[in-house]
């Protein structure tokens, strides 16, 4: 008699693979308010594959989808089937990553939100019961600690609505935080005097690196909205660190450089202005 490959397997999702089946196994396995919220009328099968993130289809997965709540909605079967006498590590985790990569699929798919998505799992290994935890927060170090912080809203930083004063009490990082809240002012070349005039300028790029100046002042730069108002933000840095002219210079010029390799396709005038800003450098450097 030749025997099956993956029985268990195969057993599995031609089970699944039916209708009925299907919803008694829901029915017997989820949560009982959960289960009056289907509308089991709208439950189908998906043909979908479901990848890993390392690319690797799950050979055992049956993915059905089903109103909830009048919404549409994955209720993924996912089976976890372990040959050997141990069950994987982080199964947890692994099963996070199946649901995320469901709900990536239905954001790809033009869905403006994101699916429920409920994996379910069936075990019959050799250790008895199931040895690893079916809670993502046993997967850290630290669980308590990581429930109170994993999974939660994300920290954001709004600075289109911190003040200049808190921005201020934030150290060395005020320069930066406060540069990216400037950036789309027209009047870009004033709130750079103005972080010269408030010692952030200074205070920041004293205690920091060379490379670190280089950046701020190619950002700067970038970010001024004409050749003239650029030239006023370079005159700030000049003014704030003369110590560092050949460094601000410095990067002045990989900033021109580089829009001159990118330029090649642009307008004349737009080289001409390429060339002028060079120009004002030398004369600048020779102070």
């Amino acid at each position: 008699m030749a025997l099956l490959h993956q029985p268990h397997d195969r057993l599995f999702k031609d089970s699944l693979k039916e209708k009925p089946i299907a919803v008694d196994f829901f029915k017997a396995h989820l949560p009982p308010q959960i289960f009056k919220r289907l509308d089991l009328s709208t439950l189908q099968l998906t043909d979908k594959s479901l990848l890993t993130p390392e690319l690797k289809e799950i050979h055992s997965d049956i993915i059905y989808r089903c109103q909830f709540d009048g919404k549409e909605g994955y209720i993924p079967i996912l089976f976890l089937f372990e040959h050997l006498s141990t069950a994987p590590e982080h199964t947890a985790f692994r099963l996070l990553q199946y649901v995320v990569t469901l709900m990536n699929d239905a954001l790809k798919a033009g869905s403006q939100k994101l699916p429920l998505v409920l994996p379910l799992c069936i075990y019959h290994g050799e250790q008895s019961p199931f040895p690893q935890s079916t809670d993502i927060y046993d997967d850290f170090d630290d669980p308590d600690l990581a429930c109170a912080l994993v999974f939660k809203p994300f920290s954001l930083i709004d600075l289109t609505i911190l003040s200049e004063e808190t921005i201020r009490q934030h150290g060395v990082a005020s320069l930066m935080e406060m540069l990216l809240k400037y950036t789309r002012e027209r009047d870009f070349d004033r709130a750079v005097a103005q972080l010269k005039a408030g010692d952030t300028l200074s205070f920041t790029l004293t205690q920091t690196t060379e490379p670190y100046l280089q950046t701020v002042v190619r950002y700067a730069l970038s970010s001024a909205w004409s050749e003239h108002q650029a030239d006023k933000v370079l005159e700030v840095f000049y003014e704030a660190l003369p110590d560092k002219r050949e460094t601000i210079m410095s990067a002045a010029q990989q900033l021109i450089d580089s829009g001159i390799q990118q330029g090649m396709q642009a307008s004349q005038a737009e080289v001409r202005q390429t060339a002028e800003r060079k120009a004002k450098l030398r004369t600048a450097k020779t102070y």
